[in-house]
Order: C-alpha cells, then structure tokens, then sequence
C-alpha cells in the first residue's frame, strides 16, 4: 500500500540555512523509513546534484527542489517541485535573489554593530563549509549571536532582534507571488503554496488568495506540515479539492536551526505517497 509509504516534500540543506550537508540530508531521510525526499533550499539549487547522487546511491526518491520568498504583505513562499536546476534563465533569476541576499546580509551585520552586538562577517561564513553572504541568512546571524553570548537561542534572537519590526531586521528584495510561479514553471517544476499557516488560518480569506495564485499557475498547497492544527489541514484539503489544486507537504526540516522539526514528520504524522502520486499524474508521469 503506498499510503504506508512516508515521503518528505519540503526540507532544507547547507546549501541553503539547514544544518545538513545535502548527502547527509539524504541518509537522515533514508533512516527515518522515508521513500521519497525533495530537497528546497532557499533560493538555490546548489545542493541539488549531491542531494540527487547521494539519494541513487542508497536508494531513496530523490526530488529537485527549491524554495523561493514572494513579496506579500504576510509570509508567502513558493516551493518549486522537479525543477530543472540546469535551466538558465531559472539559474538567473535564483542569482538575482542570492545577490539580493549578500546586500540584505551586510545591512543587517551593520545593524547589529549599531546595536552593540560584536557579530562579523567571519562569525557568519564560517558556520559551513563554501558559505558566502550570498547563502546564508538570518539564522546564521542568529548563531552568531548564540555562540557570543547575546542570546541563549535561535528563537530569542528572531522574536527580540531578526523578526519584522525588530531593531536588526531588513526587508528582503523578492519577487511577487505571480513571477515566483512563473519563474518556477518556466523551469518545469511544479509550483505549491508552502505552508500557508503563517498567510492566514481565515478559510475566506485564505480562499481568496489562493483562488488568484491559482490564475497566475499556482500547482497546490501544502496540506500537510509540522504545525497544522486539524481543522487548518481540512481548510488546506476543502481549498484543494474546490480549486482543483495538488495537495503537497512536508516538514520544513532544518537540523540544529529548527531543532524541534524531526525531518518526515508533520502534525498528521507524516506525509503518504498517494501525495507525490497524484502531482506525478498531474505533470503526466
């Protein structure tokens, strides 16, 4: 039965502010029993070929992935689902992004001077091997702080200095949601709305926005996740099944950065095949 199969749609690597080496990400999927894993790294599909190789190697589905931010008054991300990583103007637009991220990176390194706090660029670059401004984020900055002392957890450092409104935080250069669909179905990948918890718990409201993603190309939502009440997983699977859109899911793992998100897990236990199934029927698989 493949509803007995566990899959993970949504996690995340060094290559992006997981704690997790891409091949490494693939052997904690591999012994947590999962079947298949996509990997959606923040902006970039870096780890994507050592993800992919490892996943063969062990035997384990293997899923390219990647996870882009949409300018929206709330937070809204974009995953992309078997995204072709090689693709040009997609590998573009993720270096856009990434430059974007290095600006946004010292901004908030300045801040964080000003606000007494001894952080440099050496304290973020050398938390992972190949790390530049350009791939990490505030997480990082936010280890930083821990391992000086300032705060005693990643959580501390974005709810008093990093989060919106916080003395330390730096609006991010992003795309709209229209363009971040467009951008990862140019690439021919399929476009899910990650874990719209955090948009709105207000089916009207989350109806109505999901209705117009849905005209822009949007795929399907994330129906399952690691913090979803019950009655949020029904509105995610009702607006699905009214809109004719995929349920996808996942966990959002990021090793030490998110350290109570166990990678397959998610509030209904795990995410079953039939999910990746029916995207895969859906893209003519």
């Amino acid at each position: 039965m493949t509803d007995d199969l566990k899959i993970d749609l949504h996690t995340h690597s060094t290559a992006s502010d997981g704690t997790l080496a891409p091949r490494e990400l693939a052997k904690k999927a591999k012994a947590a029993g999962l079947s298949a894993i996509a990997l959606t790294d923040h902006d970039t599909t870096a780890g994507l070929a050592e993800f992919l190789d490892e996943c063969g190697k062990i035997g384990i589905e293997g899923i390219s992935g990647v996870e882009i931010s949409a300018q929206f008054s709330k937070e809204m991300h974009i995953v992309g689902l078997f995204v072709d990583e090689n693709d040009t103007v997609f590998k573009e637009k993720l270096d856009n992004l990434r430059d974007a991220r290095e600006v946004r990176n010292k901004k908030i390194l300045d801040l964080a001077r000003e606000n007494g706090f001894d952080i440099t660029e050496n304290d973020i670059i050398s938390q992972k091997n190949g790390a530049t401004l350009r791939n990490t984020g505030r997480a990082h900055i936010a280890r930083a702080m821990i391992k000086k002392g300032y705060v005693q957890s990643v959580e501390e450092a974005f709810a008093k200095y990093l989060k919106k409104g916080c003395s330390c935080y730096v609006k991010r250069v992003t795309y709209s949601p229209r363009e971040c669909i467009e951008i990862i179905k140019a690439a021919g990948g399929t476009a899910v709305l990650a874990h719209p918890i955090f948009i709105s718990e207000n089916y009207d409201e989350l109806y109505t926005i999901i209705k117009e993603l849905k005209e822009y190309g949007l795929d399907g939502i994330e129906c399952y996740y690691n913090c979803y009440t019950k009655k949020f997983a029904g509105i995610c699977k009702r607006i699905c099944a009214e809109l004719d859109l995929a349920q996808s899911g996942g966990s959002d793992f990021h090793g030490a950065n998110k350290p109570d998100v166990e990678i397959g897990k998610v509030s209904e236990n795990y995410v079953p095949y039939r999910v990746l199934l029916n995207i895969k029927e859906r893209r003519g698989l």
